[in-house]
């Protein structure tokens, strides 16, 4: 009798325990709107607030929740370039590696790039088991109507709380996946919307998690920054001279997204595309035709419009959208220069950039 009254009493201390120990949740710092501050000289904003000015803007009483700080960037994310990437998955990487039982990671980001810096963190780290959670605000953190407080504590808890391993967007009670977001409204505070087929989950009184997430696992992550940015976004406008492929190839971009129209159409008649994807196939680089519409896919063999360029070596982007496919274009090359697995892999759906089953005829 006496063991089971020791035993009961064992479980019920260390549940005690293990509930009252806090979460902890590393935020890294990098500027943006969030963190900006009104210039004296330009009456402009730009990024100037420190992470402990941001986490004083939030209410008082996460007594469950520690939140080690990092100031990496102070930089509107207009000027931030794919080495930044870079040094934000390093980031990661050391506060992950310092603090082993982190509870999850935000990052404070401008809302401009956002949708491209969150995209390459996912391919630069998978598996990481926890939430890497981007978050920003329209409106700084030192006006009292901004966005920003609201956007943090929300990060702070899918961070700290939610059943989720990957990284992704949480901004205006939603969470989206990067790789399938894209920014659709330059003012309001619902900034980001998700591409097909929905977010990640919302945030209520509860976190509202949707099937098809990635759940929290203690497999090993996979850190891989190797990226190649000489990879070049060009829309398609009615007039486009074709001689600009053969100029982008020339200027040492290794990769092209092309937007065309619909489902990936092309001109290839009048000042026709399809030479000047040939030529830049035949001098090494790599082309990929995506969708400049908003919602769908791309599919290179409806329309002989389409058909034209995938028989000159494009690749369709499939659903992705184009700021997706470039950072995942710039990943896979800064892999591999060889065609027959640059093809593989931009098929391959990595980090849910890709919400439809390939089909087998597409591989090939």
């Amino acid at each position: 009798m006496v063991n089971i009254v020791k035993l009961m009493l064992f479980f019920i201390l260390s549940r005690w325990f293990s509930m009252s120990e806090k979460k902890k949740v590393a935020l890294i710092a990098t500027g943006g709107t969030i963190a900006s501050i009104t210039d004296e000289k330009t009456h402009s904003l730009r990024p100037g607030l420190r992470v402990d000015q941001l986490l004083s803007s939030l209410p008082k009483g996460m007594s469950d929740i520690e939140v080690i700080e990092k100031n990496l960037l102070q930089m509107d994310s207009a000027n931030l370039q794919p080495h930044h990437w870079q040094e934000i998955a390093t980031a990661i990487k050391e506060v992950s590696e310092e603090i082993p039982d982190l509870s999850g990671i935000v990052v404070t980001h401008g809302t401009d790039t956002m949708v491209y810096s969150s995209s390459a963190i996912s391919f630069m780290i998978q598996d990481f088991g926890k939430p890497i959670v981007f978050t920003g605000s329209q409106i700084s953190a030192i006006v009292p109507w901004s966005d920003g407080p609201r956007n943090l504590l929300d990060a702070i808890r899918v961070a700290a709380f939610a059943d989720l391993s990957e990284t992704c967007i949480v901004f205006n009670g939603e969470i989206h996946r990067p790789t399938r977001t894209k920014k659709t409204r330059s003012n309001a505070y619902d900034a980001f919307d998700t591409m097909d087929p929905r977010p990640l989950g919302i945030l209520a009184r509860d976190i509202v998690l949707y099937e098809g997430r990635r759940k929290r696992h203690n497999l090993v992550p996979r850190f891989d920054t190797r990226i190649d940015d000489r990879v070049f976004l060009l829309k398609v406008f009615p007039g486009i001279p074709p001689g600009i492929l053969t100029k982008i190839v020339d200027m040492g971009y290794h990769g092209i997204v092309i937007e065309g129209y619909g489902e990936g159409s092309i001109p290839s008649e009048e000042n026709a595309l399809t030479n000047g994807i040939s030529q830049a196939v035949r001098m090494g680089c790599f082309v990929v035709v995506s969708s400049q519409c908003t919602y769908g896919r791309t599919d290179l063999s409806v329309y002989e419009v389409g058909r034209s360029a995938r028989d000159v070596g494009a690749m369709g982007a499939q659903d992705m959208t184009s700021e997706a496919a470039v950072v995942k274009l710039a990943w896979v090359l800064g892999h591999t220069r060889n065609p027959d697995d640059v093809r593989e892999m931009m098929m391959r759906n990595y980090v849910g950039e890709v919400s439809y089953k390939i089909e087998e005829q597409e591989l090939k």
